[in-house]
């Protein structure tokens, strides 16, 4: 595997991680950024009218939102053999001998499909920036931003330093594989 960037910290200029946070210095400014997970809401499945009220309650969250932010996609290929192995290594804790008999039988007959195919995982966050000399109540915008689970969204704050040292590795290493 190639390695892009060694030195992720040079590169964002990241002064240290926290476990709810990264310190980053722009321009002589001290932030604070905050990463949260956001699992989205399969939009076409819905009525036009469920689809209007989910973009309006959007709409209401953009609003509230009053600071920087941005959306950030990582879409990364996934390594099909590590996870046919991953199945299959869960297949085998099974108890039952039939169930694990058919779901072997279903593994094998789907792996060889899935060798061909080009598969990838795509996470969504989103990142907020904060001046450390900023008097913003971090509660509030946590508050804000669950308002996204009204509209189906799953949102998970990130707030463990290995997570979001991984999620800095990942992002400038898209080769990354999963």
């Amino acid at each position: 595997m190639h390695i892009k960037y060694n030195n992720i910290k040079q590169l964002y200029n990241i002064t240290s991680v926290a476990d709810k946070y990264i310190f980053v210095k722009e321009r002589d400014v001290m932030k604070k950024v905050y990463l949260y997970e956001i699992e989205p809401v399969t939009f076409l499945n819905f009525s036009i009218d469920i689809q209007s009220n989910i973009l309006n309650l959007y709409n209401e969250f953009l609003r509230e939102l009053n600071l920087n932010f941005q959306i950030y996609i990582s879409n990364k290929k996934v390594n099909i053999q590590n996870y046919i192995q991953n199945i299959k290594q869960a297949i085998n804790s099974l108890d039952n001998p039939i169930v694990q008999n058919l779901s072997e039988r279903y593994v094998n007959s789907i792996s060889e499909e899935l060798e061909n195919q080009s598969i990838f995982t795509t996470k969504y966050y989103i990142v907020i920036s904060v001046s450390t000399n900023e008097d913003i109540n971090m509660d509030n915008v946590d508050n804000i931003i669950s308002k996204l689970n009204f509209i189906g969204c799953n949102v998970n704050k990130i707030c463990d330093k290995n997570i979001l040292k991984n999620i800095l590795y990942e992002s400038i290493n898209k080769e990354v594989i999963v």
